[in-house]
């Protein structure tokens, strides 16, 4: 089986500084971080992960705004958004912005992997149902 590959998309350079150690340390290859929503499609066409993990609040390009148009681009990879605001709001515009899967960074290092590989692998789960954390 092949490493699974992910780009991170978020405008918090410590943030994505630390979720790539914890990815890598999860045997996760992070092809690339971007650091706003407005590069990450190009970077995404030219990387092609399994993988997009998208924080909705961004200040250049929502994640709310950059999923569907990740989606329309990359129809096939999986994405994940990732939030500090944890609300059933958030989590259904997300899936409703065509996100796989919604993951608050407050509960990341539990929901996260299981999250990444519910998607690569195709588990029967419906989406936002991340091992009962919700």
């Amino acid at each position: 089986m092949s490493a699974i590959s992910v780009l991170l998309v978020d405008d918090n350079p410590i943030f994505l500084h630390c979720a790539k150690r914890f990815l890598q340390k999860q045997d996760v290859v992070v092809v690339g971080t971007v650091s706003g929503g407005r590069w990450a499609i190009d970077l995404a066409q030219n990387l092609d992960p399994d993988v997009a993990l998208i924080d909705l609040s961004m200040s250049d390009l929502p994640g709310l705004e950059l999923i569907p148009l990740l989606r329309a681009t990359l129809p096939k990879i999986g994405i994940i958004a990732l939030t500090l605001m944890d609300t059933d709001d958030y989590r259904k515009a997300a899936l409703a912005a065509g996100a796989d899967d919604f993951v608050s960074k407050n509960t990341m290092a539990i929901d996260l992997l299981p999250a990444i590989q519910k998607i690569t692998h195709g588990d029967e789960t419906k989406p936002g149902e991340n091992n009962g954390h919700n």
